[in-house]
């Protein structure tokens, strides 16, 4: 690439990032920016472009915390350990940005604070683990720790991705088994029985006058359905009211919604787990929580709880337990009854870490049972889906057979 296509690429990338900020700054109150990870783009706004656009698969992070965890581990320093993992690496981006965090590092920056750096590259709760990890004297240990909860997520996610597969591959030839039967095969039936100049049944009819209809304006509709499901997208991933409504209507889907509500509060679970055990204040762990969590319910949900912490009240009150001798309890859709027991025996006892941790494990085990399930599910219901689309097709091109007497001259 010339001088010049590099000095446009990195003009335009700086242009984009700086109107992002001024935008985001000019239509957004103060609280609601830095809320939203407006303060990340400044960071990120301010490295190298090479360094903006750079993105660490998961495999990767997994590699490097799983490295410096065994390097560390054996009595290695970081800096050593940082070069051997350079070292070991063969993607050419990443060994720049160990040597960035080398250097870094020899100029009196802790490993949270280089992290820290790169906000698009190691989200916060990792680099609050590992300052705390840092402060305790215990690193080595959080980063073990983080190894593992990271290789669970990923197996987690490998569940619900072969949940997924199937009934999105059935679906999918179901599509392409329709469109192909309208585009070529009911066009040339339609020509056929154009010529015997006979009313056809109204299924047959309709049939035909959609396959006519795709053929005749399939750039309009294939532009049309690109453009809008695009447009959905981004309305329900990165406009504020659009997230709202998509998760009201996830909320009102039956199996989507207990899949939904137990994904999430099994995430909020494990990371509070991890923080508090990691020795992070319990309002400082909501607080890095909240922006960990996808949800906006959510987000807000665990705003209050912090809000509520600091002013010195129980987690398990705020979630509606507020006497469990006298039975008194408030309903609280996003965390059910059971998680704030749980936690009001953490509070008392003084093992609410432990029990976020149990939070967590009981609801991986409820997300494996219904992704089994719905696994058994799926399958017959989607066959018979594919089978009545296809079938109903077929009967609409075989019905005028039926009385091909008076049809067909």
């Amino acid at each position: 690439m010339t001088a010049f296509a590099l000095k446009l690429r990195d003009t335009f990338a700086n242009f984009w990032l700086e109107a992002e900020l001024f935008f985001g700054k000019l239509f957004k109150r103060k609280a609601a920016f830095e809320k939203e990870g407006f303060e990340e783009k400044e960071k990120v706004a301010a490295l190298p472009f090479s360094m903006r656009m750079l993105r660490m698969p998961t495999k990767e992070r997994l590699f490097f915390f799983d490295q410096l965890a065994t390097l560390i581990g054996s009595g290695v320093s970081l800096i050593d350990a940082l070069s051997l993992v350079a070292a070991t690496t063969k993607h050419k981006g990443l060994k720049k940005l160990y040597a960035e965090m080398t250097h870094r590092i020899n100029t009196g920056l802790s490993l949270a604070d280089t992290m820290a750096v790169f906000p698009h590259i190691f989200p916060q709760m990792q680099s609050a683990l590992v300052a705390a990890g840092e402060k305790s004297g215990n690193l080595k240990t959080v980063l073990a720790e983080l190894t593992e909860e990271m290789e669970a997520d990923q197996d987690f996610y490998r569940k619900i991705t072969g949940a997924m597969f199937y009934p999105v591959i059935l679906i999918g030839m179901a599509l392409v088994m329709v469109i192909g039967m309208l585009v070529f095969v009911i066009p040339k039936v339609a020509a056929i029985y154009s010529q015997a100049h006979k009313e056809l049944p109204r299924f047959t009819q309709m049939v035909i006058d959609l396959s006519q209809y795709i053929t005749a304006h399939w750039q309009a509709l294939l532009i049309g359905t690109g453009g809008g499901l695009l447009v959905l997208w981004l309305l329900f991933t990165r406009v504020k009211q659009g997230r709202m409504i998509w998760e009201n209507i996830i909320a009102i889907m039956p199996v989507v919604n207990k899949l939904s509500r137990e994904k999430n509060l099994m995430l909020i679970a494990s990371n509070m787990a991890m923080l508090m055990k990691s020795g992070v204040l319990i309002s400082e762990a909501f607080e890095i929580t909240e922006k960990a969590v996808g949800n906006l319910h959510y987000q807000k949900s665990l705003a209050e709880i912090r809000h509520g912490v600091i002013m010195g009240r129980e987690v398990s009150e705020i979630m509606g337990l507020e006497d469990i001798k006298a039975q008194k309890f408030k309903e609280n859709k996003l965390f059910p009854l059971q998680v704030a027991q749980l936690l009001h025996i953490g509070e008392t006892t003084g093992s609410i870490g432990d029990m976020f941790a149990k939070i967590k494990k009981n609801y991986h085990k409820s997300i494996d049972y219904t992704l089994g399930n719905i696994s058994n599910m799926v399958e017959p219901i989607m066959i018979f889906f594919v089978a009545a689309i296809v079938g109903s097709i077929l009967l609409a091109v075989m019905l005028p057979f039926f009385n091909i007497g008076s049809t067909i001259s």
